[in-house]
């Protein structure tokens, strides 16, 4: 706030006026910014105004934009996750009243017909289970995990068909980035998924010049690490720099453009070998720069002078682009006679005629139609094969051939453990012999599974080789050719017809399925390891199936399921709800912070209006007295001409 000084009579009367206008023009300046500030409420309105206050301004307004974004994630997920429990209350409450329909089903005070009545009830409940599983929140399905297609879930023939996928979504939900999942998939909190039948041969796939280096497991199992190795021979070193190879022909290229010019690299169906090409014995040594880790990640690190080097294996991956070539180191495998899968009443034959990759036999498999899904498993040695369809078992079998169990795929094989069998019931034996089998010229075979780790470690080939060994060549146990089940074959000849007896009541013949009669010389048992999705549907289609034909039995056990999906059920209910409250928990910190945030934002922009107010009166009355001052001292006479 400026004001002319009165004593200017010795000064020039252009200085005067100068210092008069200037004075004037910074009480205006002045007032101008003091009513700028009044009419918009802030201290500065452009950068130059405050530099200081406006950089920090702006650092709390990218702050607030932030704070925005992410509470308008975590509201999103907030209503997401109060659909989801609301969705799993019904669902809970729908399998509450199916698990009671289940203990009224069992009793022997009801009917045949009232237990049809109650499967008419239960097939109401599936379908309200499938509306619940395929409930939405604005275009967000609940339960669809990453799957953001058609409707997760669909009844088809007899099952119920999951579409979506085991994933979660999520969202940012703070400004350290923090992200956090929102959904429940329907193959955690349905159990909408089987259980894999898990690969159970290597595939192996023969180290060739197109795998990628992130394709390679390495010879120490946790991948490749390019960068530098030092190699010598004899008196000769050279340090060698590999990163930046993309493939196992990038690496050779490097290897062989820089390695002493007595060396040369190649590749075998595993790993990697360095060779002499010179006239005498080499003398190689390969180590690694400090800190380095590369050459022991390929495999050719040596401990001292050595004359070749034959690297470790370095394991490639299974990908998409494998070949079936390469596969078994190289030498192939044979899937010429195809595969059959049967999804319930379903089945299809998968014929893999001039297939080329992995790709085309995971996409040959996954477009049957029957609900499976084929894929790589995690460690990248083996296929993994999963049903999608609850209440319809899957089988996957051989036609005629080795191809199911040459991709490690057939879900009943020889190293299939008895435990395993018959939904995990296993194989029941009673002290004693269990069963005796008669071949055609009256020869009696006894066979006591007892002397087998029935309860944990025996496997179907175990059974195999105990009735081989026990029929000294009269009879000869295998698996089936075409479809799953143990196959007896009688080598005898005579008047009778193989057939097997129980023996001592014990029922080890309906765990192995040979419980079935011969045709011919050959008794081909039933397939007694399918894969079923262990979950609501499953559950609620077997009542169904069990009250439609008036089973107790069966129905106690579809009680049993229906009593251990509903515990996963609620548990899953529990982790949802937790999240809801952590969400919930966010959301009140990030108010409180977008508030804290505004006030401070506030302080630094935001006029004082009283401050103001006081500040426009004092330049006023500075202004008014600048004028009359100018006024005075400005008054010109005869003799200010004169001078």
């Amino acid at each position: 706030m400026a004001v002319i000084p009165v004593n200017i009579a010795r000064v020039s009367q252009n200085l005067r006026t100068f210092n008069m206008l200037q004075t004037v023009r910074a009480n205006h300046t002045q007032l101008f910014r003091v009513q700028n500030q009044l009419a918009t409420g802030l201290k500065f309105v452009v950068p130059s105004d405050d530099p200081i206050g406006a950089a920090a301004a702006s650092q709390l307004d990218r702050k607030l934009d932030t704070l925005s974004a992410v509470e308008a994630n975590v509201r999103e997920a907030n209503a997401v996750l109060l659909e989801t429990e609301s969705a799993m209350r019904d669902a809970i409450d729908l399998m509450i009243e199916a698990n009671t329909i289940a203990l009224e089903a069992a009793g022997d005070m009801i009917s045949a017909e009232e237990r049809k009545s109650l499967a008419v009830v239960a097939d109401s409940i599936i379908d309200q289970l499938i509306a619940i599983g395929n409930r939405h929140h604005l275009d967000t399905f609940l339960f669809s995990g990453h799957f953001g297609g058609d409707l997760p879930f669909e009844a088809i023939g007899s099952g119920v068909l999951f579409r979506g996928d085991q994933g979660r979504m999520q969202a940012l939900v703070d400004t350290d980035l923090t992200q956090e999942w929102f959904t429940i998939s329907g193959q955690e909190f349905f159990g909408a998924v089987s259980q894999a039948v898990s690969g159970f041969a290597d595939l192996n796939p023969a180290l060739t010049t197109h795998i990628r280096i992130s394709d390679l497991n390495g010879a120490n199992g946790s991948g490749v690490t390019l960068g530098r190795i030092v190699v010598s021979e004899g008196a000769e070193q050279v340090e060698i720099d590999l990163s930046g190879a993309d493939t196992v022909g990038d690496l050779l290229d490097k290897l062989n453009a820089e390695l002493p010019s007595t060396l040369k690299a190649s590749i075998s169906a595993s790993g990697i070998n360095i060779d002499s090409i010179g006239p005498g014995p080499a003398e190689i040594t390969i180590s690694e720069i400090p800190g380095g880790r590369t050459a022991s990640d390929l495999g050719i690190e040596t401990d001292g002078v050595v004359g070749w080097i034959t690297g470790r294996d370095l394991d490639p991956r299974l990908t998409p682009r494998t070949t079936l070539s390469d596969l078994n180191a190289g030498t192939g495998i044979d899937l010429s006679d195809g595969i059959t899968i049967h999804s319930g009443n379903e089945s299809v034959k998968v014929d893999f005629t001039d297939f080329k990759t992995v790709e085309q036999v995971l996409n040959a498999i996954n477009g049957t139609g029957l609900g499976v899904w084929a894929q790589i498993a995690d460690d990248g040695k083996r296929l993994n094969v999963v049903s999608r369809v609850s209440g319809a078992d899957l089988s996957i079998e051989e036609n005629g051939g080795p191809a199911a169990t040459n991709l490690g795929i057939r879900s009943m094989y020889a190293g299939t453990t008895l435990a395993s069998l018959n939904d995990g019931l296993g194989v029941q034996t009673l002290e004693g012999d269990d069963f005796r089998i008669v071949t055609a010229d009256g020869t009696n075979i006894d066979i006591d599974l007892d002397e087998l780790d029935v309860s944990s470690s025996a496997s179907v080939q175990d059974v195999l080789d105990l009735i081989n060994t026990r029929g000294g060549g009269a009879v000869t146990a295998g698996l089936a050719s075409r479809g799953n089940g143990i196959v007896i074959t009688d080598n005898t000849v005579g008047p009778g017809t193989i057939h097997i007896e129980r023996l001592n009541l014990s029922p080890a013949i309906d765990g192995l399925g040979l419980d079935v009669p011969a045709s011919g010389s050959t008794l081909v048992g039933r397939d007694v390891n399918p894969v079923k999705v262990n979950g609501t549907f499953t559950a609620l289609v077997e009542l169904r199936a069990a009250m439609n034909d008036n089973d107790t039995q069966a129905i106690s056990a579809a009680g049993g399921r229906l009593e251990t999906v509903l515990k996963q059920m609620q548990e899953a209910q529990g982790r949802a709800a937790a999240q809801a409250r952590a969400m919930d928990g966010r959301s009140a910190r990030i108010d409180s912070e977008v508030t804290a945030t505004r006030i401070l934002l506030s302080d630094v922009r935001d006029v004082d209006i009283a401050e103001a107010v006081v500040r426009f009166q004092q330049l006023q009355t500075a202004l008014q007295a600048n004028l009359m001052t100018a006024s005075r001292v400005m008054s010109l006479s005869l003799l200010d001409y004169l001078r």
